[in-house]
């Protein structure tokens, strides 16, 4: 089948207006890999009826498929080369429902996570899942890659918030698996295979996605700890504190820090205490006043117990804005440190203060010229780390056995909430346990036998 047939095929199912190639593509942006587009063609359906067609046809002639969200994606698992097709899901884009007695939105796949919010708030509802992509990151690209974010220790990762799924199969088949409620106990939950898949079997066209209450008074500080044994600490301090409501606590590590306030501001945080540890705590309260003075509360007496050096609490939006800036425009490392390596990995809690000393010591055993940053999501213990050179990028390989030291036997991950995609195969398949990897081959080959399912990434079948 020559290329002008297969394009011929596609316009049949989606219209003229359903395809893009050539210049038409070079228009949109690849998002966060410069290899998203290399495909060269873009078939983009706006039912899940022609989601089918488009799939029966690339299975019946083994033409490979790769599904595409907001192309947010940090682990290559929507780079796309050429001889394959990619299906953009941006045109499935409905809200279908909210639901405010029982906390639910039905939404199609292509929903960003901002628009969902925006439509939840007004039930006083929340996605109960936060990332700074959210303008552009898709419901159904985080289903895929089973996103996580700054909620994830008490509204858990994008597993715990799906309800149910509508899945398009490679054969052009669909699971219906559409529960609105938690508690459904009908045999295995194959939902859950696709989540995390990042399209390996199937795409992802509806969901159902519960919801929870809105955060209305909520209070923020920028808090300096002596260790990260303290950060801990004052984590499960403020959890057991019945006086606030823990939201959320994000950790950056002192160079992530400096290099962040000092390229974003103000200057207020720029002079603020120099600490090897900086957290960023919001918790809430009944009324606003009262968020505000038990978080001062709370951080007084973290102070008194030695857990907090010392703490700046947000006294208005901009300030509060200010705050969430330097952790939330996290490329800011980048454009600073362009020769690195990032890595998201998971430390349990317990081991994070070890890991941490590790890291540092590790990091300056490689040279002078090279630089460790670590921050993320302290309540899970997911690390976001950069390692970078000053005039190129340091080793690959020795970066690497740096970042994975003794990973395994504290019982951490080396993927938190990124996914495989291509980035991370060698450590799946170096350090996965390897009759779990055998089962995932065998779920790829029963569920899509052609292969044409993202082909490449995440698994290999051959």
């Amino acid at each position: 089948m020559t290329a002008d047939d297969i394009l011929a095929a596609l316009e049949a199912i989606t219209g003229a207006g359903g395809i893009k190639k050539g210049e038409a593509l070079r228009a949109i942006h690849p998002g966060s890999d410069e290899h998203n587009l290399n495909a060269d063609l873009m078939v983009i359906p706006r039912t899940t009826g022609q989601v089918v067609e488009i799939l029966k046809f690339c299975n019946q002639n083994a033409i490979s498929v790769v599904p595409h969200g907001g192309r947010t994606g940090l682990a290559g698992g929507a780079v796309s080369a050429k001889g394959e097709i990619i299906l953009s899901l941006a045109a499935l884009n409905r809200i279908e429902s909210v639901e405010a007695a029982a906390g639910t939105a039905i939404v199609q796949c292509g929903v960003t996570l901002q628009a969902l919010q925006e439509e939840a708030a007004k039930a006083k509802l929340t996605t109960g899942i936060d990332i700074p992509s959210r303008g552009s990151a898709t419901i159904g690209g985080m289903i895929s890659t089973n996103a996580g974010g700054m909620e994830a220790f008490r509204q858990g990762v994008m597993r715990q918030r799906v309800l149910g799924l509508e899945v398009v199969l490679p054969d052009g088949s669909i699971m219906s698996d559409l529960a609105q409620v938690t508690k459904s106990n009908e045999g295995y939950d194959l939902k859950q295979l696709f989540i995390g898949a990042e399209g390996t079997l199937g795409i992802v066209t509806r969901a159902v996605i519960k919801l929870a209450p809105v955060d209305e008074f909520t209070a923020t500080a920028l808090v300096a700890c002596e260790t990260a044994n303290k950060a801990v600490s004052l984590f499960q301090a403020l959890r057991h504190n019945r006086s606030v409501t823990l939201l959320r606590t994000e950790f950056m590590g002192e160079r992530y820090f400096r290099v962040a306030v000092e390229a974003l501001g103000p200057a207020s945080l720029a002079a603020f205490t120099e600490a090897p540890v900086y957290l960023i705590v919001e918790t809430e309260g009944l009324d606003q006043q009262g968020a505000q003075s038990s978080l001062e509360d709370a951080l007084a007496m973290a102070i008194e117990n030695d857990l907090v050096l010392d703490a700046i609490i947000a006294q208005s939006g901009k300030e509060r804005n200010d705050i969430w800036n330097i952790r939330e425009d996290s490329n800011v490392i980048t454009r600073a440190h362009p020769h690195g390596y990032w890595f998201d990995i998971s430390v349990p809690l317990q081991h994070l203060d070890a890991y941490i000393r590790q890291f540092d010591a590790g990091v300056a055993a490689l040279g002078p010229d090279v630089k460790g940053f670590a921050f993320g999501h302290l309540g899970d213990g997911n690390l976001h780390i950069c390692v970078a050179g000053e005039n190129g990028n340091p080793d690959k390989d020795a970066v690497k056995s740096v970042v994975y030291a003794n990973l395994r036997e504290m019982g951490g991950s080396f993927s938190a909430e990124h996914g495989i995609g291509l980035e991370k195969k060698p450590e799946l398949h170096a350090l996965v346990d390897p009759v779990k990897l055998s089962l995932m081959r065998a779920i790829k080959r029963i569920i899509d036998p052609c292969n044409i399912m993202n082909p490449g990434k995440v698994v290999d079948v051959s």
